[in-house]
Parts: structure tokens; C-alpha cells; sequence
């Protein structure tokens, strides 16, 4: 026994011990007695519009700080409505835990309302599903926090019966077995050594399978010294120097693709910096030989790279820098260009057309007019595949969008999330409005909670990305075109500022204006969804 400690306490002391200061959530019943004991401990309970937004509220605090987030809900429909959040932290590789309550043992053989098997549910979408019984929880939840930040990152689930909450946990009985963790191997260091030294064209492939935190400087070190081009993918956008020489774009946008594609079938040697196949939906690592350096294996399914290193990225970059004996034969001329050709294939050659804005146009001058310490979060469409290929992120951490699951829904939570880790930086979440109404409910959370981001929507009243693919395919428009949303009075309505700005100029003077006061600020921009151009889907 641990004396008058319940299962809920043990939890909320253990949480409290590692750190944790906010619990995101949306309350039943059967959680009353777990938030008392968060209370106990000075863990603020932050109350979400619904499930799915706190799920990704706390996978940003994961993605953000390198330690789980933690998001609650209760049993049945409570449970079910975390499943997005905790898939996209799955693929997106954000550490989490998530706990919701489960049928007690006593009811279990006598009612089946909202008895849904939860830890059947969570298991293919989480790294471990755990069902909490009450014995020896301070060491099964140090174990569940390991697990998830051990890479590569993610969530797990743990169920939590009320009845079980409040019994005295137990000393006795065995800690559930760990999953099987990932074990360092630099085997194969030779081997990519003397590849990249062979090879004349060799290109890096940024990506997330590392610690951007530890690894930057030893990322942008080794191409600066070494003058390899190099490519990143959207999540890891912000980890090289973005304005460096040899800075070629980001691959797996969707958006200025084929160029990038086109200069990666021309190397010799593509050297995967913690490149992860999940940004990538089109299979061109399959046809290169791809040596890979990274914090955890990356093959999944029929894909395996070439040869690969398991362990500190960084550590494994400053070797191959100190030793990196070629020259290669890309010549001065050669990156810029492929830039260029990307930019004349996603930039319109106007503005605005009839139905608003050009998004490029719009993306330029927003970045333009933010400060280089804004952190942007962008939700899920044709907006993401053209962000995530024309925005400038000159810092990890700069730049937060959901590429593994591309879930849309992430923009506006993540956005509140980052808001309040670091209340003196400006935060500008960028959405569509099909994701702008599927979480445009957290306005109220924004407001409730004292956070002030700006969000951008992209106002052109379809699912673009979805339309355009249609198009593409020479179908007819089904089911992609909303009927026009008064955004103004919507945003008004939870207590934001709000306007609807048509022109440039405009959208200038109302970043300018939300700098100087930062108050919770919607802008509904109009856009032409005829002016996404150079889009693959």
C-alpha cells in the first residue's frame, strides 16, 4: 500500500514530479475524482470545445517541448472523440499521453451503455494501450512517459476505471511489460561514409526521425561546410538554414514536387538526415538508393533504405563532416535553377481574381510582414501542400503542421496550444475554412484561457484541394462546396476580433495592428481557389 494515495493521486503526483502543468480535456463523470487530484497537485485542467482538439492541443505541447503532452476524456463517446488527435500524434510522431476513464469492473457484466473494448480501439493507433488496474502506477506511468518519448515519439493510451481512481493503489502485482524499444546500431557508418564520399551528386533529405532540438547545429554545420544541396520535408521545416546556398525546397509539400523530384532522381547518393517515409505519399525513395541516418529504424513495409545508422543524428553528421573528402560536381548554377523553377510553378502570375486573393500572394506577405520568432501552425488542404513548400521557417519549431496522418482540425487547437507555452511570441495559425469550421468552437477556449493568436483563414467556401483533384481527373464538383459562412459575426460572436480583408494592403495593416495590440484576431481572407497553382494529389 502507499497509505491514503489513490490511483488518481499517484498519477497526478507522478505527472506533477515530471513536470506536466496542463491536462487538456473535456470532463464526464467518471473523471471528476482524476481532476480533483490533478487539482491537488497544481495541474491546471484546460477545458477543450471537444475531444479531438484537446488530443492535438496536448500532441503540440509534445511536438513543442520533447515531453508528453497529456489530454482526458471520459469513457464511450469521449474516448472515440480523441482517436484523430491521437492517431495524428501516431504518425505525426508527437509525444503523448492519453488517459480516459473505462467501464468500472462492476458494470462490466451488466450493462453494456458506452462499453466500447477502448484499449482494442487505441492499440493500432498508439505506441502502447494501457489498462490501469491500480497496482504499482507511479512505475507504470514513468514507464508510459518513456515509452512515448522514446523514438520514434507518440502516444499512449491509458484507460482509468472510476472505481479504480479512487482505491489505494497497491505496491504489489506486475508492472505491464514493456514495449519492445528501438536499440542504437552504427554498423553500417562505413558503409554511408564511403557512399557519400564516392558519390558526385549526393543530396541530404531533412526529415523528423531526430532530435531537431539537439540536432540543428550539427544539420546546418555539416551542409554549410560541406556545400551538399539539401531538401526538408514539411515537418521538418526550420531545421536547415532555409536561406542557405544550397537550400534546394521541400519535398512532399505537394506543391513545386516535380522539380524537386526531377533534381533527386539526378543524385548518386540521397543522405536521409532522419528522413521518415511518413511525410512522403509518393514512393521515390524506392527507386534511389537512400542512406539513412536516424534516432530510430525507418523501413516500414517493403521499404528499407539502403544502409542505415540508429542513434544521435548529430553525433553521426559531425563524423561524416570531419571525414567528407569529395567535392561534388553540382555546379553553382544547378540549385538555383531548381528553385527558381519551383517558385514559377507554384507563384500565379496574379494577385487576386474575382473570387479573392492568389494564396501564394498572401503567404508572401505574411511572412513579409511577421516577425522571423513567429511560430505558424497550418491546418490540413491546399493550403498545407503550398505553405509547407513557399513558407520560410528559419527556426525548428517555427513551423507546426500535421504531415504524417494530415489531419485537418490541427491548425486551430495546435495554434492555442503554442499561444500559451510562449505567451510573448507572436503565433499565426493559417487554415482553410473547411478546418476553420471544424474547430472554429476553440475561439471560446482561446478567449477563456487568455490566449491571442491570429488566425488567417482561407475563405474560398470548397474543399480546394479536393476540387482540384476532380479536376484534374476530369470529374464533376460533388460534395466539396460549402454555401458562404458570415465569419465576421461567427468569430464575434465567441469574442474575437474579426474582419474580412480583400486586399493586400488590407491583410498589412491588420497583421500590423494585431502585433501592436495581440488580442485574439480573425482574418477571413477571401481566395481564388483557382489560383492554387503547381498542386500533385
Amino acid at each position: 500500500m502507499t497509505g491514503l494515495l489513490t490511483c488518481a493521486d499517484v498519477i497526478a503526483q507522478t505527472l506533477s514530479a515530471s513536470g506536466v502543468r496542463y491536462v487538456f480535456g473535456h470532463p464526464g463523470g467518471e473523471v471528476l475524482d482524476f481532476m480533483l487530484a490533478l487539482e491537488s497537485r497544481n495541474i491546471e485542467f484546460l477545458l477543450a470545445g471537444h475531444e479531438s482538439a484537446a488530443a492535438f492541443m496536448a500532441g503540440a505541447v509534445g511536438r513543442i517541448t520533447g515531453f508528453p503532452g497529456v489530454c482526458l476524456a471520459t469513457l464511450g463517446p469521449g474516448a472515440c472523440n480523441l482517436v484523430i488527435g491521437v492517431g495524428s500524434a501516431f504518425l505525426d510522431r508527437d509525444p503523448l499521453l492519453a488517459f480516459s476513464a473505462r467501464t468500472t469492473s462492476s458494470r462490466c457484466g451488466m450493462s453494456s451503455k458506452q462499453h466500447l473494448r477502448l484499449n482494442d480501439l487505441f492499440a493500432p493507433i498508439s505506441k502502447w494501450s494501457l489498462a490501469l488496474n491500480g497496482t504499482r502506477t507511479a512505475e507504470t506511468l514513468r514507464s508510459a512517459i518513456s515509452v512515448a518519448q522514446t523514438a520514434p515519439c507518440g502516444p499512449v493510451y491509458l484507460t482509468l476505471p472510476s472505481d479504480v481512481a479512487v482505491s489505494p493503489d497497491r505496491t504489489d502485482g506486475v508492472v505491464p511489460a514493456l514495449p519492445v524499444q528501438p536499440a542504437a546500431n552504427d554498423g553500417d557508418f562505413e558503409a554511408i561514409r564511403q557512399a557519400l564520399n564516392r558519390a558526385r551528386r549526393p543530396i541530404g533529405i531533412i526529415g523528423i526521425s531526430l532530435n531537431a532540438r539537439s540536432a540543428r547545429n550539427a544539420v546546418r554545420s555539416f551542409f554549410a561546410e560541406t556545400g551538399i544541396p539539401y531538401v526538408t520535408s514539411p515537418q521538418a521545416k526550420g531545421l536547415a538554414d532555409e536561406s542557405g546556398d544550397t537550400f534546394v525546397g521541400t519535398v512532399g509539400a505537394g506543391a513545386g514536387d516535380t522539380p524537386i523530384l526531377d533534381f533527386l532522381s539526378q543524385s548518386d547518393c540521397l543522405l536521409g538526415i532522419g528522413f521518415d517515409p511518413v511525410e512522403s505519399s509518393q514512393d521515390w525513395y524506392f527507386e534511389h538508393s537512400l542512406y539513412s541516418l536516424s534516432h530510430c529504424a525507418t523501413g516500414f513495409g517493403q521499404y528499407r533504405p539502403t544502409a542505415e545508422c540508429v542513434g544521435d543524428v548529430g553525433v553521426f553528421l559531425d563524423r561524416l563532416r570531419m571525414g567528407y573528402s569529395c567535392a561534388s560536381s553540382w555546379t553553382p548554377s544547378e540549385i538555383p535553377k531548381v528553385r527558381q523553377r519551383v517558385h514559377s510553378v507554384i507563384c500565379p502570375s496574379s494577385e487576386k481574381d474575382i473570387g479573392g486573393l492568389a494564396p501564394f500572394h498572401l503567404f508572401r506577405a505574411l511572412r513579409q510582414a511577421l516577425p522571423d520568432e513567429t511560430i505558424v501552425t497550418c491546418d490540413v488542404g491546399a493550403h498545407k501542400m503550398l505553405l509547407s513548400q513557399a513558407w520560410q521557417a528559419p527556426e525548428p519549431g517555427t513551423f507546426l503542421v500535421s504531415n504524417g496522418l494530415s489531419a485537418m482540425g490541427y491548425g486551430v487547437p495546435t495554434a492555442i496550444t503554442a499561444a500559451l507555452l510562449y505567451p510573448n511570441r507572436p503565433v499565426v495559425g493559417i487554415i482553410g475554412d473547411g478546418g476553420f469550421g471544424m474547430m472554429v468552437q476553440e475561439l471560446e477556449t482561446a478567449k477563456r484561457i487568455g490566449v491571442n493568436p491570429l488566425f488567417v483563414v482561407l475563405c474560398d467556401r470548397s474543399l480546394a484541394v479536393i476540387k482540384i483533384a476532380q479536376n484534374d481527373r476530369g470529374m464533376p464538383h460533388r460534395g466539396v462546396d460549402f454555401a458562404p459562412v458570415d465569419w465576421v459575426k461567427v468569430g464575434q460572436g465567441f469574442g474575437a476580433r474579426v474582419s474580412a480583408p480583400s486586399r493586400l494592403v488590407d491583410v498589412d495593416k491588420e497583421v500590423a495592428y494585431w502585433l501592436e495590440q495581440r488580442e485574439l484576431t480573425v482574418l477571413a481572407v477571401p481566395v481564388d481557389e483557382r489560383l492554387y497553382v503547381g498542386l500533385t494529389y
